[in-house]
């Protein structure tokens, strides 16, 4: 092979390791704004509970398509322990859905870290409930089948015992809610809509959540 031959390959090998060099350095320094234009990269500060996070100092956030249990009820501290170990003082992003704030001003979101999403983690180990909204169900089928197996396998919340307030609990065939039968609510679902559950468990295995109003 001639001298100059192999000069010519040794400058295109070169010149294809110094494009490639090239292109690592700016893949892994590119900015945070490159992160798809729905989702927003912030840092975490602050975990006020198992459903709640703080970033940039006080603004906070209410993880979508969940619940935990609020502080002094059992199960409260665990959630919050899963919270603060997967999210405290890490970079997040946060995927916001047709509602982006709620009554409180809390921003709305599901919160990922890497490819783990937080909410469904509380799910799957079983310190959660799914919480829906019309206009927020992107991820509700995956989050009601993350909430039954943790309920056949009895994680978390699921392997205590729960006192039942009802004879039965009602809810409607489209919403997200179940209730006691002498709720006032109860009253707007007409009949042919209603499902009826033996045990509040029946209503948590199919996605649906304690009525705020009546607290079954």
């Amino acid at each position: 092979m001639s001298r100059s031959r192999v000069s010519r390959r040794f400058v295109v090998t070169l010149l294809v390791l110094l494009v490639a060099a090239v292109g690592a350095y700016l893949w892994f320094s590119r900015p945070v704004s490159h992160v798809p234009p729905h989702l927003r990269a912030v840092a975490v500060t602050h975990i006020r509970d198992g459903d709640t996070i703080e970033y940039d100092g006080k603004k906070p956030v209410r993880l979508l398509g969940i619940d935990t249990p609020e502080v002094g009820e059992p199960g409260a501290d665990s959630a919050t322990a899963l919270t603060t170990a997967l999210v405290m003082d890490k970079s997040v992003r946060l995927e916001f859905g047709r509602d982006s704030l709620d009554r409180y001003h809390r921003e709305l979101a599901w919160i990922f870290v890497g490819q783990t999403m937080v909410n469904m983690e509380l799910l799957k180990a079983g310190w959660a409930w799914c919480y829906f909204f019309p206009g927020n169900l992107r991820y509700s089928s995956v989050m009601i089948r993350a909430v039954q197996l943790a309920m056949k396998e009895k994680r978390g919340l699921w392997a205590m015992p729960r006192t039942e307030t009802a004879e039965y609990y009602i809810g409607s065939q489209s919403g997200f809610r179940f209730h006691r039968p002498d709720c006032p609510s109860v009253a707007r679902i007409k009949e042919r809509n209603r499902r009826v559950f033996p045990v509040k468990d029946s209503a948590f295995y199919n996605g649906l959540a304690p009525c705020g109003r009546c607290r079954p």
